[in-house]
């Protein structure tokens, strides 16, 4: 493989798509992935905003690309921006094509000796117990040459830096849809039924039958978000007894929930997979509720592709982590 051919590669993969107009000047990349950017935004301010540049240079390099394509890519209503006919499909056709580049520019990485590829996945608290020994069990068969990376955060969190492109793809409890920010998309990985979890000596460890949550109202609980993720779950079983939780504090992960149980000052409903460790070691007491619940795990990533070794990557994820 010659140098000079590394060199054609990396200058494609980071300066210019070439794709022409009746012989005019390429289309510049930059121009494409500003266009996208707004189409995913919706706006020409958040998009300069999220491309760290002004508004204004968003507006003229998307007047100039649309000047060049010889059609409008939005169009601007009451509303805010829409995406035209035409502009639906050539954005449709443009994410593939710069997935395609940035593949491109991988392949000339690793052909150069570069270091090896980097995924990086967000994860809710306390997901560990349930999906890293399913991911880690054969991991160099699986991603063989990936460096993993891995980053514990809320749920909202997990949707942020999805959106702001700052993870690759994230493990998340599955929310009301309004609660997920557009342009994210996800599989389902596993339902696990919730539990209410007490220190071994708390007066309803001793019972046999599902615990009836209508009886603890007045017990106090640790919970966590209380819009999203678990906490929506949580909170969605008091409402549907017409009732409201004695919260005595609100955590953002499930780790800081499960040391405050084991301090004996309240108790939690959690999935029955984050707190096996415990469980098992005897320092919480796992009970079933009444009514019961379930709550469905998903990966959750960006609609708009990565590069096909990504793709390839996510995918070996998602079969290693599905039930």
């Amino acid at each position: 493989m010659s140098r000079a051919w590394l060199d054609c590669a990396v200058a494609v993969a980071g300066q210019a798509l070439t794709i022409c107009r009746h012989g005019s000047k390429a289309l510049e990349l930059r121009q494409i992935r500003y266009a996208l950017s707004v189409a995913k935004e919706r706006s020409f301010t958040r998009a300069g905003s999220r491309l760290n540049i002004s508004q204004s240079a968003v507006s003229d390099q998307v007047a100039l690309l649309e000047d060049e394509i010889g059609f409008a890519l939005f169009r601007r209503t009451a509303r805010g921006i829409e995406i035209t006919e035409r502009g639906r499909t050539f954005l449709y056709e443009a994410e593939r094509v710069v997935g395609d580049v940035l593949s491109l520019s991988d392949t000339a990485r690793r052909l150069r000796g570069a270091p090896s590829d980097t995924l990086t996945l967000g994860m809710g608290s306390g997901m560990a117990q349930i999906f890293m020994p399913r991911l880690f069990a054969n991991l160099a068969d699986l991603l063989p040459g990936v460096r993993l990376e891995i980053l514990t955060a809320p749920s909202k969190s997990i949707f942020s830096d999805l959106h702001e492109e700052r993870i690759d793809a994230g493990i998340a409890i599955e929310s009301d849809p309004d609660r997920v920010p557009a342009g994210l998309v996800f599989s389902r990985l596993a339902e696990i039924d919730m539990v209410l979890i007490v220190h071994p000596r708390h007066r309803v460890a001793r019972m046999r039958q599902p615990v009836n949550m209508a009886r603890l109202a007045a017990e106090p609980i640790i919970m966590s978000e209380l819009t999203v993720g678990y906490g929506q779950v949580v909170q969605s079983i008091f409402t549907d007894l017409g009732i409201r939780p004695n919260v005595l504090a609100v955590a953002d992960n499930i780790e800081t929930m499960k040391v405050i149980v084991q301090s004996g000052k309240g108790i939690a409903v959690v999935p029955r997979g984050c707190a096996q460790n415990e469980i098992a070691l005897g320092v919480l007491k796992a009970m079933r509720i009444a009514p019961p619940r379930r709550v469905a795990f998903s990966l959750f990533r960006r609609r708009q592709p990565l590069t096909r070794r990504k793709e390839d990557y996510l995918a070996a994820v998602k079969e290693a982590l599905a039930d």
